[in-house]
Protein backbone atom coordinates (compact mmCIF):
# COMPACT_ATOMS: atom_id res chain seq x y z
CA UNK A 1 0.00 0.00 0.00
CA UNK A 2 1.18 3.39 -1.20
CA UNK A 3 0.88 5.98 1.81
CA UNK A 4 0.96 9.64 0.33
CA UNK A 5 0.91 12.87 2.49
CA UNK A 6 -0.33 16.12 0.62
CA UNK A 7 1.07 19.13 1.76
CA UNK A 8 -1.30 22.15 0.58
CA UNK A 9 -2.33 25.24 1.92
CA UNK A 10 -6.07 24.29 0.52
CA UNK A 11 -7.67 21.69 1.53
CA UNK A 12 -9.83 20.98 -0.65
CA UNK A 13 -7.01 19.71 -2.59
CA UNK A 14 -6.14 17.20 -0.07
CA UNK A 15 -9.53 16.10 0.28
CA UNK A 16 -10.25 15.95 -3.64
CA UNK A 17 -7.19 13.83 -2.99
CA UNK A 18 -8.68 11.39 -0.42
CA UNK A 19 -11.16 10.80 -2.82
CA UNK A 20 -9.59 9.91 -5.22
CA UNK A 21 -7.65 7.67 -3.57
CA UNK A 22 -10.59 5.91 -1.82
CA UNK A 23 -11.46 4.30 -5.69
CA UNK A 24 -7.67 2.63 -6.15
CA UNK A 25 -6.91 -0.64 -3.88
CA UNK A 26 -3.10 0.23 -3.71
CA UNK A 27 -3.08 4.23 -2.67
CA UNK A 28 -4.03 5.72 0.24
CA UNK A 29 -3.84 9.16 1.71
CA UNK A 30 -2.65 8.68 5.14
CA UNK A 31 -2.49 12.79 5.79
CA UNK A 32 -2.77 16.26 5.00
CA UNK A 33 -1.60 19.97 6.63
CA UNK A 34 -0.77 23.61 4.55
CA UNK A 35 2.45 23.87 5.71
CA UNK A 36 6.33 22.57 6.60
CA UNK A 37 5.79 23.16 10.26
CA UNK A 38 2.36 20.91 10.32
CA UNK A 39 4.46 18.34 8.55
CA UNK A 40 6.92 17.95 11.98
CA UNK A 41 5.00 16.23 14.39
CA UNK A 42 3.39 14.05 12.29
CA UNK A 43 7.00 12.84 10.54
CA UNK A 44 8.30 12.74 13.51
CA UNK A 45 5.65 10.42 15.18
CA UNK A 46 6.76 7.58 12.88
CA UNK A 47 9.40 5.01 12.57
CA UNK A 48 11.99 5.25 9.71
CA UNK A 49 10.05 2.15 8.39
CA UNK A 50 6.80 3.21 8.47
CA UNK A 51 7.68 6.30 6.27
CA UNK A 52 10.25 4.15 3.65
CA UNK A 53 7.01 3.50 1.81
CA UNK A 54 5.28 6.99 2.25
CA UNK A 55 5.82 9.17 -0.53
CA UNK A 56 4.47 13.20 -0.42
CA UNK A 57 2.68 15.23 -3.29
CA UNK A 58 3.67 18.84 -2.24
CA UNK A 59 2.59 21.92 -3.97
CA UNK A 60 5.00 24.30 -5.03
CA UNK A 61 3.65 27.75 -3.66
CA UNK A 62 2.31 26.69 0.06
CA UNK A 63 0.92 30.15 2.04
CA UNK A 64 3.77 32.71 2.98
CA UNK A 65 6.53 29.97 2.05
CA UNK A 66 7.91 27.27 -0.43
CA UNK A 67 6.93 23.74 -0.93
CA UNK A 68 10.65 22.96 -1.44
CA UNK A 69 11.46 24.07 2.30
CA UNK A 70 8.64 21.12 3.10
CA UNK A 71 10.07 18.81 0.24
CA UNK A 72 13.71 19.48 1.63
CA UNK A 73 12.81 18.58 4.97
CA UNK A 74 10.43 15.29 3.62
CA UNK A 75 13.59 13.66 1.32
CA UNK A 76 15.71 14.35 4.56
CA UNK A 77 13.25 11.71 6.31
CA UNK A 78 13.75 9.68 3.60
CA UNK A 79 10.10 10.63 2.07
CA UNK A 80 9.97 10.78 -1.81
CA UNK A 81 8.01 13.62 -3.15
CA UNK A 82 6.16 14.54 -6.16
CA UNK A 83 5.96 18.31 -6.54
CA UNK A 84 2.71 19.83 -8.03
CA UNK A 85 1.62 23.24 -9.22
CA UNK A 86 -1.23 25.39 -10.72
CA UNK A 87 1.34 26.99 -12.91
CA UNK A 88 3.70 24.56 -15.71
CA UNK A 89 6.70 26.59 -16.07
CA UNK A 90 9.48 24.62 -16.99
CA UNK A 91 11.58 26.65 -14.23
CA UNK A 92 9.87 24.79 -11.82
CA UNK A 93 10.24 21.20 -12.96
CA UNK A 94 14.30 22.03 -13.43
CA UNK A 95 14.22 23.41 -9.94
CA UNK A 96 12.58 20.32 -8.66
CA UNK A 97 15.25 18.33 -10.47
CA UNK A 98 17.81 20.28 -8.34
CA UNK A 99 16.13 19.78 -5.07
CA UNK A 100 16.69 15.85 -5.50
CA UNK A 101 12.56 15.52 -5.75
CA UNK A 102 11.34 12.97 -7.69
CA UNK A 103 8.47 14.17 -9.81
CA UNK A 104 6.89 16.51 -11.21
CA UNK A 105 3.06 17.39 -12.51
CA UNK A 106 0.05 20.24 -12.18
CA UNK A 107 -3.27 20.36 -10.90
CA UNK A 108 -4.82 19.91 -14.26
CA UNK A 109 -2.66 16.23 -14.91
CA UNK A 110 -5.95 13.97 -15.63
CA UNK A 111 -6.62 10.67 -12.78
CA UNK A 112 -4.81 8.35 -14.94
CA UNK A 113 -1.50 10.44 -15.05
CA UNK A 114 -2.19 10.97 -11.26
CA UNK A 115 -2.07 7.61 -10.06
CA UNK A 116 0.94 6.73 -12.95
CA UNK A 117 2.86 9.47 -11.14
CA UNK A 118 2.17 8.53 -7.54
CA UNK A 119 3.24 4.46 -8.62
CA UNK A 120 6.35 5.67 -10.33
CA UNK A 121 7.51 7.67 -7.78
CA UNK A 122 7.25 5.20 -5.16
CA UNK A 123 9.07 2.64 -6.83
CA UNK A 124 11.85 5.51 -6.50
CA UNK A 125 11.67 6.32 -10.24
CA UNK A 126 11.06 9.82 -12.08
CA UNK A 127 8.38 11.05 -13.33
CA UNK A 128 7.69 14.19 -15.38
CA UNK A 129 4.25 15.14 -16.36
CA UNK A 130 4.60 13.96 -20.63
CA UNK A 131 3.41 17.11 -22.01
CA UNK A 132 5.95 19.12 -20.24
CA UNK A 133 9.07 16.39 -21.38
CA UNK A 134 9.93 18.88 -24.19
CA UNK A 135 10.21 22.45 -22.71
CA UNK A 136 11.65 20.47 -19.84
CA UNK A 137 14.75 18.62 -22.29
CA UNK A 138 14.88 22.23 -24.04
CA UNK A 139 15.71 24.47 -20.87
CA UNK A 140 17.81 22.03 -19.28
CA UNK A 141 20.21 21.92 -22.57
CA UNK A 142 20.27 25.90 -22.68
CA UNK A 143 21.27 25.91 -18.52
CA UNK A 144 24.16 24.29 -19.05
CA UNK A 145 25.10 26.85 -21.97
CA UNK A 146 25.07 29.74 -18.98
CA UNK A 147 27.32 31.02 -16.99
CA UNK A 148 27.31 31.19 -12.96
CA UNK A 149 26.29 34.89 -13.20
CA UNK A 150 24.05 34.18 -16.00
CA UNK A 151 22.25 31.93 -14.02
CA UNK A 152 22.12 33.96 -10.74
CA UNK A 153 20.67 36.91 -13.28
CA UNK A 154 18.04 34.40 -14.26
CA UNK A 155 16.76 33.24 -11.00
CA UNK A 156 16.73 36.71 -10.10
CA UNK A 157 14.51 37.41 -12.98
CA UNK A 158 12.14 34.51 -12.38
CA UNK A 159 11.87 36.48 -9.12
CA UNK A 160 10.11 39.53 -11.71
CA UNK A 161 12.99 41.84 -10.38
CA UNK A 162 13.71 44.94 -12.39
CA UNK A 163 16.90 45.63 -13.92
CA UNK A 164 18.05 48.27 -11.05
CA UNK A 165 17.39 45.54 -8.35
CA UNK A 166 18.82 43.31 -10.16
CA UNK A 167 22.28 45.44 -10.33
CA UNK A 168 21.63 46.21 -6.54
CA UNK A 169 21.97 42.71 -5.66
CA UNK A 170 24.58 41.42 -7.49
CA UNK A 171 26.89 44.91 -7.26
CA UNK A 172 26.57 45.39 -10.99
CA UNK A 173 25.96 48.58 -13.02
CA UNK A 174 22.87 48.36 -14.60
CA UNK A 175 24.48 48.40 -18.20
CA UNK A 176 26.20 45.55 -17.05
CA UNK A 177 23.06 44.19 -16.23
CA UNK A 178 21.62 44.72 -19.41
CA UNK A 179 24.37 43.21 -21.31
CA UNK A 180 23.79 39.50 -19.15
CA UNK A 181 20.00 39.74 -19.83
CA UNK A 182 20.56 40.38 -23.70
CA UNK A 183 22.25 37.29 -23.39
CA UNK A 184 20.19 35.20 -21.84
CA UNK A 185 17.14 36.35 -24.15
CA UNK A 186 19.63 35.03 -27.02
CA UNK A 187 20.51 31.77 -25.60
CA UNK A 188 16.56 31.41 -25.09
CA UNK A 189 15.85 32.96 -28.48
CA UNK A 190 12.99 34.94 -26.65
CA UNK A 191 12.78 38.56 -27.33
CA UNK A 192 11.85 39.83 -23.94
CA UNK A 193 10.92 38.89 -20.33
CA UNK A 194 7.24 38.22 -21.18
CA UNK A 195 8.59 35.35 -23.46
CA UNK A 196 11.14 34.01 -21.20
CA UNK A 197 8.55 33.77 -18.39
CA UNK A 198 7.36 30.55 -20.15
CA UNK A 199 10.27 28.72 -18.98
CA UNK A 200 10.80 29.97 -15.67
Amino acid sequence: MISVISVDDHEMISLGLKSMFSETSDIRLSHFCKTREDLVPFIESKTSEELKDMIAMVDIKLEGQSGFDAADYLIEHGIKCLMYSSFSNVGFIVKTMEHKIKGFITKNADRAEIMEAIRTVSRGETYIQKDLLSDMMYVSGILVTLTKKERELLDLIAEHLPNEIIAERLGLSKRSVENYVSRIFDKFNVKNRYELGRYL
